[in-house]
């Protein structure tokens, strides 16, 4: 090596050695993640290398078919987390050793996955300005994931669940949590990353769903569409609003996202390629393998299932007599693979709370073991509808556009806000879309796919959360839509519509921004406040977590009154809900008097009441009717059943006498 090329390789060993001297302590859990990140991605990537190339699939370049690897792997790892909590073998050591293991599987793969990182760094000589925008808005989304879990959602179940699993090492119900009998194949990923002690690679995992996401908008589109077309469908969808706000969470959106879209453009790539080409059936099973992932982490993802599902019965039926059987087994198949693959979760809420498809049907499978009524499970679905615009479904139909474009806010209160942003350059695009992609049959086909989902969301809840896993489709044709009324305008034209993208774009990424100035992300994310300062401004009951945390033992039990987000409680405890009974309610309607009561707490296990009174009063209302002889049975346990430990500016901690 020349003398140059070794100056040059010092400086920037020298700079990497700098940088992490001024700013290493502060970003080392951020950095660790990243790590451990990079090496299951390419675990996950090697993995599934070796998987498709078992399926032989038609004309698959070597950056799809690492694409491919990386999101089959990325499902496999959440089936291998759920088997071993299903054999009762959680934990940190297990998984390690298994990562370990794939790692060894897919190591003859790895070199594969390098060399095809070749075509990013080409299309990035080619076409520096889409390319530096998508990486930039990934890299901003990578960097919010430094910010201490803290949504709502996300601590009242999407991690207290994992966390649960692997305090029990296993799969075992949560009692005072209901949402432990939904498809959990996104949370399975969320507890490996808590297994391996990192909290915000479980919020690494979601953008890495983004970033594939992402390529596969890139790599199908390509296919089907002009090159600029596709890298503006790809910047459309990187600064989604929506997108980016989820894809820096552990909400599960983002996972089903990108399984549906590999699946539906898998469907649609295997039925374009032609019946005499080697391995094209292969496409199909992939979409089954898509699906069945994307239902095992929301059960929505089953309006989609049913959209191809259809088409292929359509097919069928339309095949004639000498075509049936033929096409009768591509259904067959289609159905097979993806129930196989949902499978594990039907199994396991037929066995743990006697209904395969829990909540659904609670009137014929009544569900106890989960605690639910059907009064429960009417109030779930109601909450679930209440976007709804009202009115009769032609009227309501006819607003929808209207609303969606100039008030999109109205379809998502609370946490739910953050997947109600960003849409109106999609929405908008729409019909110039629509025109754009009539003449091309794939594009054509994703479409007539998203109209049908959006008319199927449309009927079931208008919950706009719930249609993110549209929006890489829906970017892919605004692109191609922009794309093409850019060819047919003048000087003048172009200068408007691209002003007018500008504008959106600038708009999508401000709003971005402004949620988390609203979060108050900013001191964390420069290292100017410990994550244990940002949480505390956060959450009224972390000052007492932590005191718990550091100061009771490992095998207390702490029961939360008023408060459902109960994650950073590290000891096993009870949450309150607003979505199923609380049993410590019903005891205090039992209960004679506060001794009574006091013993019946003791007889259940528990050691420690944690108290929220300002959240207690914010959620009450919502509870389970909760009369004055409960509240005074609860209120009366002190001074003379309970004895204070520690009081935090908005909660305190107390030990059962």
């Amino acid at each position: 090596m020349s003398g140059p090329a070794c100056f040059a390789g010092a400086s920037l060993a020298f700079s990497l050695v700098t940088a992490y001297g001024y700013f290493g302590t502060v970003f080392q859990p951020g950095l660790a993640a990243v790590l451990l990140l990079a090496v299951l991605a390419l675990t996950a990537a090697g993995v599934g290398r070796v998987l498709i190339g078992l399926l032989n699939l038609s004309g698959v370049s070597d950056s799809e078919k690492t694409l491919l690897g990386a999101t089959l792997g990325l499902g496999g790892l959440s089936l291998l987390t759920f088997a071993l909590a299903a054999a009762g073998m959680l934990n940190a050591t297990v998984l390690t050793v298994a990562v370990a293991l794939l790692w060894l599987v897919s190591y003859a793969e790895l070199r594969a996955v390098f060399a095809s990182f070749e075509a990013p760094w080409s299309l990035l000589r080619e076409r520096p300005a889409p390319v530096l925008a998508v990486a930039g808005a990934l890299l901003a989304v990578l960097w919010t994931c430094l910010v201490p879990p803290h949504q709502y959602d996300t601590l009242v179940y999407h991690l207290p669940l994992p966390a649960a699993y692997l305090r029990q090492g296993s799969l075992a119900p949560v009692p005072h949590l209901l949402f432990s009998h939904f498809p959990q194949n996104a949370e399975m990923l969320f507890t490996l990353a808590l297994a391996l002690k990192s909290e915000l690679l479980a919020q690494m995992f979601s953008w890495l769903a983004l970033a594939l996401t992402v390529g596969w908008v890139f790599e199908m589109g390509r296919r089907s569409a002009p090159l600029p077309a596709v890298l503006l469908g790809c910047v459309l969808l990187s600064t989604h609003t929506a997108v980016m706000l989820l894809a820096g969470t552990t909400y599960n959106e983002p996972f089903v996202m990108l399984w549906l879209t590999a699946a539906v453009l898998s469907f649609y790539r295997w039925r374009e390629t032609a019946p005499e080409q080697g391995g094209r059936r292969g496409w199909l099973i992939v979409s089954g393998l898509f699906l069945g992932l994307a239902l095992g982490a929301k059960y929505y993802a089953g309006i989609a299932a049913g959209i191809l599902g259809a088409e292929l019965v359509l097919r069928w039926a339309a095949g004639g007599p000498q075509g049936r059987r033929a096409r009768g087994s591509e259904l067959l198949l289609l159905v097979g693979v993806t129930t196989a693959v949902f499978s594990p979760w039907l199994i396991k809420n037929a066995f743990c709370v006697g209904n395969p498809l829990f909540p659904f049907f609670y009137s014929l499978f009544p569900g106890g073991a989960g605690g639910w009524q059907g009064e429960a499970a009417r109030g779930y679905f109601h909450v679930m509808t209440e976007y709804k615009l009202g009115g009769g479904f032609l009227s309501a139909l006819a607003r929808l556009p209207f609303q969606l474009l100039g008030n999109s806010l109205r379809f998502g209160g609370g946490m739910d806000a953050l997947g109600s942003l960003g849409w109106d350059l999609s929405f908008w695009c729409l019909p110039l879309g629509l025109w754009a992609a009539w003449g091309n049959r794939f594009l054509r086909s994703l479409a007539v796919f998203c109209l049908l989902y959006t008319a199927l969301w449309f009927s079931t809840g208008v919950v706009l959360r719930f249609l993110t896993v549209l929006a890489p489709l829906l970017c892919l044709l605004a692109g191609v839509g922009l794309h093409a009324l850019w060819a047919r305008l003048p000087a003048a034209g172009r200068g408007a519509l691209a002003a007018a993208v500008a504008v959106l774009t600038a708009c999508h990424l401000a709003l971005f921004l402004y949620v988390h100035g609203v979060f108050g992300s900013g001191a964390a994310l420069l290292g100017l406040e410990t994550p244990e300062q940002f949480l505390a401004k956060r959450l009224d009951y972390y000052a007492c977590a932590r005191w718990a945390r550091e100061s009771l033992g490992k095998n207390d039990r702490l029961l939360l009154v008023g408060e459902q987000r109960g994650y950073y409680v590290e000891q096993a405890h009870v949450a309150t809900t607003v979505n199923a009974p609380n049993a410590y309610l019903s005891w205090s309607q039992e209960a004679a008097g506060p001794a009574a009561y006091a013993a019946r707490l003791k007889a259940e296990g528990l050691t420690h009441i944690l108290l929220v009174p300002r959240e207690l009063a914010r959620i009450r209302p919502a509870m389970k009717p909760w009369d004055d002889r409960g509240f005074q049975n609860l209120m009366g346990l002190e001074p003379g059943y309970i004895e204070p430990l520690f009081k935090g500016p908005a909660c305190a901690v107390y030990s059962l006498k």
